[in-house]
């Protein structure tokens, strides 16, 4: 596949703060302070980016050592992922039994096998303390796919690949349109599925595989041109997402609101060092995505811990002390479970790092109800 002479760069700015954004609107949404932001867009930014961080490593790879190692790739994303989510499986597990809340063997097997998506598509998206990890589901039946495919397509050249996603894309729009409208299944199976959300992954694969590309850098200096050019995005999207209906939303808007948060992250790539933008670089920042995936992770627990402290204060002030527990927790499972797993990572690595975090892409790590 001809993209480029070179393998891509080995860091990508801007990737941590969009992380820390994502995961700060879901965890918002699911607030009551934050009660009606639409934290779906959260969850579907992070399948973009996903999308978007796994190809660009794969190409990577494959650019620099001419192969794939599945070996690799499996090893670390099991340990970026595993042992954080089964930690939290454990701590989700003791907290409810101690307050009487027993779990069904279904959602125990459904967890530990990462398909609480489909679990929660086909029961109605129940309220269980781990019905969050849907998005992360996805991710892990994405992981599983996209290697092989991946491979399969670069073999056969740039425009063959892009042509393949773009066709799954629009298969994935008719099947979720024709399962909404046509034959009336219900949301909770449109909105947790893969094969109905899988479409948010390819466009990111798409990216991905571009990003390399004169075409591609053409147009993204073109969506990048002003410094307000992300903010006209938003507004583009706050108008899909909340401006038209539940029938537009669940057949083609899911797809609709990927492309511009696709535009929205290739404009901030681009715009990382302007001074209106480059707050996504500070530490601060910085960090909170390195932690966004325990912090999506926890954020139930956190919100409740701010409830149960501070709960007859104004909203906002409940919010605030629920976001802190969250960092607390998010921080106790960084350090003390991801940090010792995350070191072994190295000795599967042949692609390098996208910055600090990005390369564990946490597009799963943020759900909404």
């Amino acid at each position: 596949m001809t993209t480029t002479s070179s393998a891509p760069p080995a860091y990508l700015p801007a990737l941590d703060g969009i992380r820390a954004l994502s995961v700060f609107i879901v965890i918002l949404s699911h607030s009551e302070f934050g009660k009606g932001a639409p934290g779906d867009l959260g969850v579907t930014a992070f399948f973009v980016l996903s999308g978007f961080l796994i190809t660009w490593l794969l190409v990577r790879e494959v650019t620099k050592t001419g192969k794939v190692s599945f070996k690799g790739f499996y090893m670390r994303r099991t340990l970026r992922i595993m042992p954080a989510f089964y930690a939290f499986m454990l701590f989700s597990i003791a907290m409810d039994y101690f307050m009487g809340d027993r779990w069904s063997l279904g959602l125990l097997l459904s967890g530990l096998t990462y398909v609480i998506n489909y679990y929660n598509a086909f029961l109605g998206h129940p309220t269980t303390s781990i019905a969050h990890a849907w998005s992360l589901a996805v991710e892990e039946q994405f992981y599983l796919i996209w290697p092989v495919a991946f491979l399969f397509l670069w073999r056969r050249g740039l425009r063959t690949a892009q042509i393949t996603l773009g066709v799954v894309i629009g298969v994935v729009v008719l099947w979720r349109a024709f399962l909404y409208l046509k034959i009336g299944v219900p949301a909770s199976y449109v909105y947790n599925a893969f094969d109905t959300r899988a479409d948010a992954l390819a466009l990111g694969c798409v990216v991905g595989l571009s990003f390399q590309t004169q075409i591609f850098r053409d147009v993204q200096s073109f969506l990048s041109r002003w410094a307000v050019a992300p903010l006209l995005t938003l507004g583009a999207l706050y108008v899909s997402r909340q401006m038209i209906g539940s029938n537009y939303h669940y057949s083609l808007g899911f797809t609709v609101d990927a492309i511009l948060l696709a535009i929205f992250i290739v404009q901030l790539l681009a715009l990382s060092t302007h001074p209106a933008w480059n707050w996504l670089n500070t530490k601060p920042v910085r960090f909170l995505g390195i932690i966004s995936y325990p912090c999506y992770l926890y954020h139930a627990w956190g919100m409740s811990v701010g409830e149960r402290l501070l709960g007859s204060a104004p909203h906002w002030i409940v919010f605030i002390a629920g976001y802190a527990a969250t960092i607390l927790f998010a921080v106790g499972s960084y350090y003390v479970i991801e940090k010792p797993f995350l070191a072994l990572k190295g000795r599967w690595s042949t692609a390098g790092n996208p910055g600090r975090g990005a390369a564990d892409a946490v597009s799963s790590k943020a759900a909404a109800n």
